[in-house]
């Protein structure tokens, strides 16, 4: 069914499109660049949402994708209807969907239009809940392995995991909870906490990359407080600590950070290099151990002539010359890996090697 709907971004993003028209339908809403409409989000799936007419009605379905979407704040299982005033979430971007008035007989504008807003805080939340999942403890970990040159296991990332019964165990949606309630140092800790002691209680002697919140980057007291004590109690885990590139803005507070993890002998990684705003500066006044190029970079270096190629390529040798380890994660295909591989970068992360499990005693001895 033909339509004059469109949805409209007022972000100033450049990786979210300013306008999308819906003209024909059905269309496919995702990070990847076969979608109809590409959002370039690390947080949304390759392909995340369709947009289409069901019987005169407009709708959403969510195609599998890992950190939902949403109509008025409640996760879309299938299919649901598409009304006017709706807010929509694809993750953690967010729309309102609006209708444009007429604006004469001879150009009637029925057009109907998705409006990009900053990220609220109604998510309908279970706090009762989050909270029992704080007091009681209840979250696990999961480990996506990291592989080297060679093909031969290289270290582990540690990936926090919810176990409570009646909410989601995506860390994603924990951490909306969290933020909203103002928990999110709270279920960061406990996360890290679990993690360390299963890793230790599994004898995994790899390097372990383990992340913290953004916000814990800016009250660096708070964080090396539970870091210095986590040390203590597992003295022999060979860990590196991931800062978000979006994190690494305050130069001053980043030396510090970096000055802190080396006392406490814990490397540090910079995460989803390219995702955002990235700066070359950072790297030179406090350059990490290991520099992690995100999938954004990644997913099309093997297209013949891609200029994601010629970039990675050129930003891959210019970190190496510094002395600074690259890491190439969301890696899903032999291909892409193989094109990784000839560029000389030195460690490689992603579905293609292996997707996260659950640490145990058994499946993690190495």
């Amino acid at each position: 069914m033909d339509s004059h709907y469109y949805l409209e971004s007022f972000s100033r993003s450049m990786d979210i499109p300013q306008q999308i028209t819906l003209h024909t339908l059905p269309i496919t809403i995702g990070r990847s660049a076969d979608c109809d409409f590409t959002i370039n989000n690390s947080a949304l799936s390759r392909r995340h949402a369709r947009i289409e007419w069901v019987d005169d009605t407009l709708t959403l379905t969510d195609l599998g994708s890992t950190n939902g979407s949403f109509i008025n704040h409640q996760r879309v299982s299938e299919t649901a209807a598409l009304h006017k005033g709706d807010v929509v979430h694809f993750a953690g971007v967010e729309y309102c969907l609006k209708q444009a008035p007429k604006l004469d007989d001879n150009c009637a504008d029925d057009r109907t239009r998705i409006n990009h807003q900053a990220l609220t805080h109604n998510y309908p939340i279970r706090g009762r809940e989050f909270l029992e999942l704080l007091d009681r403890e209840l979250v696990t970990t999961y480990q996506q392995c990291i592989m080297d040159q060679h093909g031969d296991l290289y270290g582990h990332e540690l990936l926090g995991r919810g176990r409570h019964p009646n909410l989601n165990e995506n860390p994603f949606e924990l951490f909306m909870i969290a933020e909203q309630m103002s928990k999110e140092f709270a279920l960061s800790e406990l996360f890290r906490q679990r993690s360390f002691a299963m890793a230790s209680a599994a004898n995994i002697n790899t390097p372990l990359f383990f992340n913290c919140h953004p916000q814990e980057c800016q009250t660096p007291d708070k964080l090396f407080a539970g870091l210095h004590h986590l040390r203590r109690c597992y003295p022999d885990l060979h860990l590196v600590f991931e800062v978000h590139e979006t994190a690494v803005t305050d130069l001053k507070l980043m030396k510090r950070i970096r000055a802190g993890l080396t006392d406490l002998n814990i490397r540090l990684a910079y995460d989803d290099f390219g995702a955002g705003q990235t700066r070359l500066l950072e790297l030179a006044e406090v350059p990490p151990d290991i520099l992690k190029f995100d999938i954004c970079l990644v997913k099309n270096v093997a297209t013949k002539d891609s200029s994601h190629k010629r970039l990675l390529s050129s930003l891959n040798m210019m970190v190496q010359d510094m002395g600074i380890a690259t890491l190439a994660e969301g890696i899903e295909t032999k291909e892409v890996a193989d094109a990784c591989l000839a560029m000389g970068i030195n460690y490689f992360q992603g579905f293609y090697f292996g997707r996260p499990t659950e640490i145990t005693g058994a499946n993690l001895s190495a």
